[in-house]
């Protein structure tokens, strides 16, 4: 199990750190604080942002949010509908932490 674990690991934190510079160079990347960050901004920030931006700030997402509640899989199918349960709770309460509302929300 923890091979797997191990591998899944690997193979996401390559894909991270390989499309990361480039990432970087397209636009000058901002730390993001998401225990700060407000709903309000957060959709602004994702209208403006390009897919491939979303879908890196939504798997660190789904990561936190498996590391707080201790589930390992990354289950696919759950992630668009992750996506848009945080977009409608976050358009619901504009002034809520984005966490607050993902971990509301859930992953699964």
């Amino acid at each position: 199990m923890r091979s797997v674990i191990r591998r899944v690991l690997a193979a996401g934190l390559l894909v991270l750190f390989t499309s990361l510079p480039a990432l970087a160079k397209q636009q000058k990347a901002n730390n993001i604080d998401f225990g700060a960050i407000a709903c309000e901004e957060f959709i602004k920030e994702v209208a403006t942002s390009d897919e491939d931006s979303i879908a890196i700030v939504f798997m660190w997402l789904d990561g936190y949010l498996s590391g707080v509640s201790g589930d390992t899989r990354l289950n696919w199918s759950n992630m668009e509908g992750f996506s848009t349960r945080l977009m409608n709770g976050c358009a619901k309460k504009p002034k809520a932490k984005v966490l607050d509302v993902a971990k509301a929300v859930g992953i699964n």
